[in-house]
């Protein structure tokens, strides 16, 4: 479902991602740690094309993100164009990103009129639908300002799936979050995951998260991946030295 191949990126004469090859099989689940700094939400903007990559390529469902091939060339995508594909990768932010003069279900229900042409009522009932999924009926007429972190973040998982993408990337999508809400938006998560039916690409400090429902987790460190495998491989036996400092600070 996604394939990096090969993916470079640079702000200026910094250097912030190199040779990233990473694939991502369509109902999996992977997680991206690692430090601060080390380019985990720069490879999912990569992703999205929400950041343009100076060398390789990215494809989503056989698709080129950012470039089409035209006479053996490639072309940058012009943005309407880009927006048409970013149509189908959906993604989670870590500060929620609604519109506050909107309320939950008016949220929700703006992209698919928008983008995807479906009428008011049918956006409205999935909508609904969304809402239950995510456990908050009975909040579709509040504001984002009515709401918690938590039940803000609920909202932006609901509005991305709503576009029915073939990919969701989280951006860390509980480090905004009080502690004591965090457990809520995992657990939608959790959900989705074990449905097997949406590719996820998550970027997370929730090592017990990454443990319970990834299918692979990526160890990341200055731009570069260091480790893949499985979590019981990468988090229990680490191969490299400088997954283990890593894992062994955060875990102390």
């Amino acid at each position: 479902m996604v394939q990096i191949d090969k993916v470079n990126k640079s702000y200026g004469g910094t250097q912030v991602l190199f040779d990233i090859d990473l694939e991502v099989s369509q109902g999996e689940t992977v997680c991206i740690i690692g430090p601060s700094g080390s380019g985990k939400s720069t490879l999912l903007r990569c992703v999205n094309y929400l950041e343009e990559i100076n060398s390789g390529q990215i494809w989503v469902d056989h698709d080129l993100v950012g470039y089409r091939v035209a006479g053996g060339r490639l072309h940058e995508l012009r943005e309407n164009e880009a927006c048409k594909q970013r149509v189908d990768i959906g993604m989670v932010f870590q500060n929620f990103n609604l519109f506050p003069h909107m309320t939950a279900i008016d949220n929700i229900t703006l992209g698919p009129i928008l983008a995807k042409r479906i009428s008011k009522a049918n956006a409205r009932k999935a909508a609904q639908e969304l809402l239950n999924r995510v456990g908050l009926g009975g909040k579709e007429h509040h504001y984002p300002s009515q709401l918690s972190g938590g039940q803000q973040q609920r909202v932006a998982i609901a509005r991305a799936l709503a576009m029915e993408p073939k990919v969701m990337l989280f951006d860390e999508p509980t480090s905004a979050l009080d502690p004591e809400l965090v457990g809520e938006v995992l657990a939608v998560m959790k959900d989705l995951a074990q449905s097997g039916s949406t590719t996820m690409l998550v970027v997370t400090h929730e090592i017990g998260f990454a443990r319970e429902v990834a299918d692979r987790v990526v160890f990341m460190d200055a731009g570069r991946i260091v480790e893949v495998g499985s979590p019981s491989e990468l988090l229990d036996t680490p191969k490299e030295e400088r997954t283990r400092a890593f894992l062994s600070a955060v875990l102390a």
